[in-house]
């Protein structure tokens, strides 16, 4: 029954382009065109039953960018033993990572697999679950990427205040390669932090915060993230705590 609902889920994402519609709500940014290629790679060798390239594509290439259904297709695989020897309970870590924004297909599945383990399995699932997500949690991945842009705005206004700064000085976009106004280009970085920090409160649950974080704003967050993390509670059953 797993596996039929493994399969059924596979079909469902590639015809939908469920892969694609996953990051809606996930603020790392638009897929890029080498990003769909990789996703349409993966499945290619998938499909042609070259399972050992299709998991190391899904499990060391797609799934640290936080896709989910990459995530969700090596605990599949783990399961199923392909390209990997079978392993369900590294595969119900991979399904409840998978399962972090709440799809329904992937909660399914998760829960299913969980309530076929032994009180030894959950335990050791709940240890590889928490190893994960300290890695691959939406909250790890976005708060990298916020620290980037933070980084980024740090450069630019050390910048303005070594060399004078104004709407008129151009700089190469590194996302299109067209020239863009200096000022322009900051603005687009502080949106973007916005969103991912608006993102990280929301899901920590804390006070919204604003983009000019002081150092000890930063560390805060951090440690937050690391509270957050710490605690399990996917299914309403799992609580761990690996302080």
């Amino acid at each position: 029954m797993i596996a039929r609902i493994g399969i059924g889920l596979f079909l469902l994402f590639a015809l939908t382009g469920g892969a694609v519609a996953q990051w809606a709500d996930y603020p790392a940014g638009p897929i890029d065109s080498k990003t769909q290629r990789t996703q349409s790679k993966a499945e290619t060798l998938y499909v042609r039953g070259d399972y050992t390239r299709a998991l190391f594509i899904y499990e060391k290439e797609l799934a640290v960018k936080g896709d989910k259904y990459a995530q969700y297709m090596t605990g599949y695989m783990h399961l199923m033993g392909q390209g990997v020897p079978a392993d369900p309970v590294a595969a119900s870590a991979w399904y409840r990572l998978a399962s972090e924004r709440n799809s329904p297909e992937f909660i399914a599945v998760r829960d299913q697999l969980l309530r076929t383990m032994n009180d030894g399995q959950r335990a050791r699932s709940d240890e590889l679950y928490v190893a994960l997500r300290k890695e691959l949690s939406d909250v790890v991945l976005i708060m990298n990427l916020l620290l980037a842009d933070l980084k980024r705005l740090d450069e630019r206004l050390t910048g303005s205040r070594l060399g004078g700064s104004s709407s008129a000085v151009l700089i190469i976009d590194p996302q299109t390669g067209i020239p863009i106004s200096a000022d322009h280009y900051e603005s687009r970085i502080r949106s973007i932090a916005q969103t991912r920090l608006d993102f990280l409160t929301a899901r920590l649950d804390i006070d919204e915060l604003d983009v000019d974080l002081s150092k000890e704003q930063v560390s805060s967050l951090r440690e937050r993230i690391d509270d957050y993390l710490s605690v399990v509670d996917d299914d309403g059953d799992v609580f761990v705590d690996s302080r």
